[in-house]
């Protein structure tokens, strides 16, 4: 009798064990799923947020916009120029 429900023991601590290796591997799962829908939000995220050219371009205060719109002005007039020398300069090297 003492064999009997040694038996027993041992076959139900099997098959617990069985059902707590499903139910890790079931959570960790779990976990993975939760994880790559977090980083799948956080990209979502940082693709919709704006960068800070187009907030201040799109600022409501005219002062604002007007200085994005001034330094714009002045940087495109400066990469002008220079694509001009470099233009300059590669052709006298040809």
């Amino acid at each position: 009798m003492f064999n009997m429900s040694q038996q027993i023991n041992h076959d139900n601590v099997g098959g617990e064990a069985l059902v707590l290796e499903a139910r890790e591997a079931r959570l960790i799962s779990d976990t993975k799923v939760k994880e790559a829908e977090l980083k799948q939000l956080l990209e979502i995220s940082a693709l919709n947020k704006k960068s800070f050219s187009e907030r201040m371009k799109a600022n409501r205060f005219w002062l604002v916009r007007g200085v994005y719109y001034a330094f714009y002005s002045v940087w495109m007039i400066v990469m002008t120029i220079g694509i001009a020398i470099a233009w300059l300069i590669a052709m006298l090297f040809i």
